[in-house]
C-alpha cells in the first residue's frame, strides 16, 4: 500500500491563497461573464440557493486540494464557515440598521442555513475532488 506524501505547511498555505484569489476572481468573473439569469438566487420553502455559487466553490477548493491534498479538507470547510459566518453579520447588520426590523436574525439564519450547507458541501467535495487529483499526481513521481 502506498501512501502520499503529505503537503508542507507552506504547500498547505500556498493553496489557501490560490483557493482564495481563484474563489475571488471566479465571483467578479460570474458577475461580469454570465447572463444575469444565471446568477439569479433562487427562493424555495427551505430558502434562497445559489446555484452558481457552489459550482465556483468546488472549482476553487478543488484547486486547493489539487495543490495540497487531504489536509486542505479543514482549510476549505473553514474558509466557506468563515465567509458564511461574515455574509450573516453583514446581513445582520444591515437589518438591524433598517428601522422597519422586517428581518430578524433568526429570519436570515433560516432563509441561509440551507445554502451555507450546499455550500460548505461544495467546498469538501471539490477539495475530494482536487485530493484525487493531487494523489495520481504524486503516486506517478
Amino acid at each position: 500500500m502506498s501512501r502520499t506524501p503529505q503537503p508542507t505547511l507552506q504547500r498547505l498555505l500556498l493553496a489557501t491563497a490560490v483557493a482564495m484569489v481563484a474563489l475571488l476572481a471566479a465571483s467578479w468573473l460570474v458577475g461580469r461573464l454570465l447572463p444575469a439569469s444565471w446568477q439569479d438566487v433562487l427562493q424555495t420553502r427551505w430558502g434562497y440557493l445559489a446555484p452558481v455559487s457552489y459550482g465556483v466553490t468546488a472549482v476553487c477548493m478543488g484547486l486547493g486540494g489539487a495543490l495540497a491534498g487531504p489536509r486542505f479538507l479543514i482549510v476549505a470547510v473553514g474558509l466557506t464557515l468563515a465567509m458564511w459566518i461574515a455574509t450573516v453579520s453583514v446581513l445582520a447588520g444591515i437589518a438591524g440598521a433598517a428601522s422597519d426590523n422586517t428581518y430578524s436574525v433568526s429570519f436570515l439564519l433560516r432563509t441561509n442555513a440551507l445554502s451555507a450547507v450546499l455550500s460548505l458541501a461544495a467546498a469538501a467535495l471539490g477539495t475530494w475532488l482536487g485530493t484525487l487529483w493531487y494523489r495520481r499526481r504524486t503516486t506517478r513521481h
